[in-house]
């Protein structure tokens, strides 16, 4: 059985963490994000604590240890461990005992090996909390959802509705309204071919799928170009997109500013941010991973779930 070392704190929003896999760079930029929390928020980490003292020591990284809750779950391989403390999250987070969370990254391919399906964080979480979500990241004020995740480029359009469309612009529509508190988010769609399909020369997703569910949710523009729609949403022309598939979000988010980008689930009854960066396995332990993302992923999701606590 897990053991943990707490205090009582006051306060709120209660903000869990996962360190992710422990032989990636999730410990060091979860201990490195620690050392400098100035919040009064009571945050719970889960995750192997002899291992982290011992990363500490060793990077001469400075932390108040009785300032935090520490969930230890002892020692275990790669992809086990990771697995083991999001299950320990979601645990939590049924019994009541935190309204954030925020996980440092995995292995699909570790936790897969153990004998696990296991395609990413936010599939994970919606199958648990048996909801629909979406993913969507944010840097700064550029904010882009995904109507599709992790799929081959040749499979995505088979993956494309009407209806799911509509929910991701619904989802990331009041994900902007309510969440972030911009009373009338101006929204817009990408499309998936080049020139939004240039009228069924380059394909009919637009006119058949795309198109139809921006006519039917009536408040948002599209499908338009994405290498145009990019750009506009950069300059600050839409407070959010919704892009067609993985690399259409990840591209420009990772240009326009991948050292504060988050990664943010929609739909859960809790909020859930994640770094966008991986395990970086060939850098883990050597003190020369970047906190900044993990650190921007822990600050909003603070500032959402405090923003849901005031509704």
């Amino acid at each position: 059985m897990p053991t943990s070392q707490s205090s009582k704190r006051g306060g709120s929003p209660r903000l869990l963490v996962t360190i992710g896999d422990p032989a990636g760079i999730g410990p060091e930029v979860t201990l490195k994000t620690l050392a400098v929390f100035r919040g009064t928020n009571p945050v719970a980490v889960i995750g192997d604590l002899t291992l982290l003292r011992n990363l500490a020591r060793s990077l001469h990284i400075s932390i108040r240890w009785d300032r935090f809750q520490w969930i230890d779950m002892g020692p275990l391989t790669s992809g086990r461990a990771a697995f083991a403390y999001l299950m320990e999250a979601v645990r939590r987070i049924r019994a009541g005992e935190a309204d954030a969370l925020v996980t440092a990254p995995v292995s699909k391919e570790a936790i897969a090996r153990t004998g696990v399906s296991f395609i990413g964080h936010t599939e994970f979480l919606a199958e648990k909390f048996h909801r629909k979500t979406t993913m969507m990241f944010v840097t700064g004020k550029f904010r882009v959802s995904l109507l599709t995740t992790h799929h081959s480029i040749r499979n995505i359009a088979r993956h494309l509705s009407k209806a799911e469309t509509v929910r991701v612009l619904n989802d990331t529509f009041e994900f902007v309204r309510r969440d972030l508190g911009i009373a009338r988010p101006r929204l817009a769609l990408a499309s998936l071919n080049p020139h939004a399909g240039e009228n069924g020369m380059f394909g009919d997703e637009e006119k058949k799928i795309l198109l139809p569910a921006v006519r039917a949710f009536k408040k948002a523009a599209g499908p338009l170009p994405v290498d145009t729609l990019m750009k506009q949403a950069a300059a600050g022309l839409y407070d959010a997109v919704v892009a067609v598939y993985h690399d259409q979000a990840l591209i420009p988010v990772k240009l326009l500013g991948w050292d504060q980008a988050v990664n943010v689930t929609l739909g859960l009854p809790f909020v859930r941010t994640s770094p966008v960066h991986g395990t970086a396995f060939d850098i883990a332990g050597k003190g020369k991973a970047d906190p900044r993302s993990m650190r921007a992923a822990v600050a909003l999701a603070l500032q959402l779930a405090g923003n849901r606590k005031q509704c």
